[in-house]
């Protein structure tokens, strides 16, 4: 008996699985978050952040005639990128087979039909497309409902991945859920197991640790400058107000960076390297980031105007000036440089003002000219993976043909740096802070080396992040750090003097 029913068990599964296969059923695919990993809805509304009145406009459509006629007044400014949308993997590949079966492929989806169209156009896997048309917002029961009148119940396969889908599911033959998440198990959400076509990104948390740029952070440690530079790093309260202000020039730099991978989406899917960025590469949807941006923003307002209002002002005016570099600045030639020095600087200024360290002239124009060429390392760092080409740069205001003019006046500012940094030496302010300050023109060629050293990394094509990021990470970098740090504690030293005042009696 027990036999009989295990065979006929076995004979049950056999026959689902050869219709669960059979290539000529029709294989409908919903789109956002299926096939694309994330929200064509969320992609017009993100490529039209800078045309606030096609914003206005999509809002009214929303109150006035609903949800498809908003999307229609998005989808026709025609500025989301469909070429550059990030799509699932696993979900492509059942389309191309099912296509090779000899099978035919439908595209079912809430996003406007000018958008669908487009994802056709893309992918030649696609027979024909079911979409919002400007009335009808084609989700949920709706699409439901179309399917079964085209396609009949159970006459079709879907690929879908939230519960507005279950609806549909529910009447089709075979179910496909299509995930992201590495550890997903098919959930009965249509009162049935689900298939799971799986395009594995990174963990929740690690996409967001990425995006945050924590390890930018490491930029911040510019606003302890001034502390060190005055001997105040043993002072308790000035330290403790510069870790304040570090924890808010961080949680801007966050929400800066996350504006700015927003509205810089498209190009950076078209760069070798940043388009593996979270939102870039669709591991975090776009809105999602303009939100963690506001909130990182307020946070850091909030902190700021807690450490004082001369600090929360040079706040302020650093995430005015990161925004506009964002949005114009960076595209206009030399000017973006000096604004990527004024960035590196403006932390040493509130690092001054959180302690209310007054900077001197020549540590201001060491410091600067310092920053001026490393933010031409930057540049020319960006030049020189081009390989020469005379293309201009996306999103840039130089083609390969600036790399050489690039180099020349990175280097003489690095150069300048050396040179101001010896007058420094024989400022009276060096006199009065350290008893041997004739050590410290040791720190001249050590500086030299450490310039020339970043110069020819970047020609050899070997800085490929932020230079001062590079700086922190790089082994040789950190030892030539260690000696012109070991350099100015010897000199602070009064046995220093002492032994240098001996050596110059015996003379």
């Amino acid at each position: 008996m027990l036999e009989g029913v295990l065979e006929l068990r076995r004979a049950c599964e056999e026959s689902e699985e050869s219709i669960v296969v059979n290539p000529t059923r029709p294989l409908v695919v919903d789109l956002d978050g299926s096939l694309l990993r994330g929200d064509t809805l969320h992609e017009s509304i993100v490529a039209n952040l800078r045309h606030p009145l096609v914003i206005a406009a999509a809002v009214v459509a929303l109150l006035t005639s609903g949800k498809a006629a908003m999307k229609r007044r998005l989808a026709q400014t025609g500025r989301v990128e469909v070429a550059l949308l990030p799509a699932n993997a696993a979900v492509l590949s059942l389309m191309e087979a099912r296509k090779g079966d000899g099978g035919q492929v439908f595209l079912a989806t809430g996003a406007d039909s000018a958008i669908a169209e487009s994802v056709a156009e893309r992918f030649p896997s696609i027979d024909a497309v079911f979409a919002s048309d400007g009335s009808t917002n084609l989700t949920s029961h709706a699409k439901a409902t179309a399917l079964t009148a085209e396609f009949g119940e159970g006459g079709f396969d879907y690929v879908g991945n939230s519960q507005a889908d279950v609806e549909i599911w529910r009447r089709a033959h075979t179910s496909y859920l299509a995930t992201t998440d590495r550890s997903a198990a098919a959930p009965g959400w249509a009162g049935r197991d689900l298939e799971v076509l799986a395009d594995p990104g990174p963990t929740r948390l690690r996409a967001w640790g990425r995006e945050l740029r924590v390890h930018q952070s490491l930029k911040n440690t510019l606003l302890f400058l001034p502390l060190i530079a005055a001997h105040e790093f043993t002072n308790v309260f000035a330290v403790a107000a510069t870790l304040a202000g570090f924890i808010a020039f961080t949680l801007m730099a966050s929400s800066v960076y996350l504006l700015n991978d927003v509205l810089d989406v498209n190009l950076d899917r078209v760069h070798r390297r940043k388009k593996s960025r979270p939102v870039a590469a669709g591991w975090i949807d776009p809105l999602h980031a303009l939100a963690g941006s506001l909130v990182l923003a307020v946070a850091a307002l909030t902190l700021g105007f807690v450490i004082g209002l001369g600090f929360a002002l040079v706040l302020v005016g650093y995430a005015v000036l990161t925004l506009s570099y964002s949005l114009w600045l960076k595209r206009i030639t030399l000017v973006d440089v000096v604004t990527l020095a004024m960035l590196y600087m403006i932390r040493i200024v509130a690092g001054a003002v959180v302690t209310g360290i007054t900077l001197s002239f020549w540590f201001t124009g060491v410091t600067l000219f310092l920053f001026l060429s490393l933010a031409f390392v930057k540049r020319y760092a960006e030049l020189h993976s081009a390989n020469g080409s005379s293309r201009r740069l996306p999103g840039r205001g130089y083609s390969g043909d600036d790399v050489h003019a690039i180099l020349a006046l990175g280097v003489a500012s690095g150069m300048a740096s050396t040179v101001l940094m010896a007058i420094y030496i024989q400022s009276d302010a060096v006199s009065r802070l350290y008893p041997a300050p004739v050590v410290l023109w040791l720190v001249i060629p050590v500086l030299f080396l450490w310039i020339g050293n970043l110069w020819i990394k970047a020609g050899r094509g070997q800085m490929h992040d932020d230079p001062v990021i590079f700086a922190l990470r790089d082994p040789s970098s950190l030892v030539i750090g260690a000696v012109v740090l070991l350099l100015f504690v010897v000199a602070s030293m009064p046995v220093t003097a002492e032994l240098f005042g001996r050596i110059a009696s015996v003379r």
